[in-house]
């Protein structure tokens, strides 16, 4: 049983559904951030088209709203990049965003992602849109991207007999923010699984990330070097902590809960927790709550933290039953903001 609210962080505000809207007609993978040259809220996601548009000829394309602090509808959307892998990623950095779709280089037969750097105020290009291989043994799936000690620090997992199970390795390849290539380094100090997320506070880089996918929810701590310094018990039976924040008193965390889960596939549920500098937890309640019965099954959350408000996203199934492709899947986007102006 995972706890529920114990100190009332978190005062519910409201539910927004960003898609469908006009051609984009269901989304997944969204990632969500405040862009202060706008000062507006705003969500990408890997769209689902209804028609081909422009250049976007294929099913997929990534994509952008806009909204005001409040999440009401700016009427800015657009489409980014046609280039739409099976998993894609993204990073706000201020008015940055950074990209990174998996995918597979028919020049060099190799796989890797494909990067890009935009300026989220004009949605225009920052940087050439390039494909980066991968060695041997790395796989593209699930990236993570996230800015650690002023670099982009770009990340998924080492391929094992077991995919699924404990004790696979995470690689990370660090970037310039110009997407330079400077080094790599492979995590593996403790079994750990992808879908995962990383902030950097006081020189000590967190790394929130799950044993398994029906495991335990830990951090696991590296100083500027990637040193080593130990590892926290977080949750039981959570997975996919791909949302993180810290407000100078506190991390957030949002996660999926799977402690009614024996199998996978399961029907999930959403989570947002907040904990002390410490990783003690403050608060822990849920973001969605539904039964096998409801046929709805979200994913895949992440987060930002502007002005007191938290904004959680994630991507839902609203008729799941397992057996969708992702080409006919009826998967859309949700944000939800919690307000922490009233927290003791």
């Amino acid at each position: 049983m995972q706890p529920t609210g114990q100190t009332g962080l978190f005062k519910f505000m409201k539910t927004v559904q960003v898609t469908p809207v006009d051609n984009l007609v269901g989304g997944q993978f969204v990632r969500i951030g405040y862009v202060p040259g706008r000062d507006r809220i705003v969500a990408t996601f890997k769209a689902r088209l209804g028609q081909a548009q422009g250049d976007c000829t294929g099913i997929f394309a990534l994509a952008y709203r806009e909204y005001t602090l409040d999440m009401l509808e700016t009427g800015k959307d657009n489409i980014i990049n046609c280039y739409a892998g099976p998993d894609i990623g993204g990073l706000f950095s201020w008015d940055d965003y950074y990209y990174v779709a998996m995918g597979h280089d028919n020049v060099n037969n190799v796989d890797g992602w494909f990067l890009a750097r935009y300026n989220a105020v004009t949605w225009t290009s920052l940087v050439e849109p390039f494909f980066y291989p991968l060695a041997a043994g790395e796989l593209p799936d699930d990236p993570m991207t996230a800015l650690v000690n002023g670099q982009i620090d770009i990340s998924s997992h080492f391929k094992s007999a077991n995919e699924m199970g404990p004790g696979q390795a995470t690689h990370h390849q660090f970037f310039t923010p110009d997407l330079k290539f400077i080094n790599k380094r492979v995590l593996s100090e403790i079994p750990h699984i992808n879908l995962s997320s990383m902030i950097a506070i006081n020189g000590v880089t967190n790394f929130i990330t799950s044993t398994n996918l029906l495991g335990d929810l830990v951090v696991m701590r590296y100083d500027p070097n990637w040193n080593y310094l130990g590892m926290q018990t977080l949750k039981q039976q959570a997975s996919a902590p791909e949302g993180v924040a810290f407000d100078g008193t506190r991390f957030y965390v949002t996660y999926v809960d799977v402690s009614s889960c024996t199998t996978i596939p399961c029907y999930e549920n959403i989570r947002l927790a907040a904990f002390d500098s410490n990783w003690s937890l403050l608060d822990d309640i849920a973001v969605t709550d539904f039964v096998p019965g409801d046929h709805k099954a979200p994913g895949r959350p992440s987060l930002t933290l502007w002005n007191n408000r938290i904004y959680v996203c994630y991507d839902q199934n609203e008729n799941e039953t397992f057996t969708e492709s992702p080409e006919t899947a009826d998967i859309q986007v949700y944000v939800k903001i919690y307000d922490l102006t009233q927290r003791p």
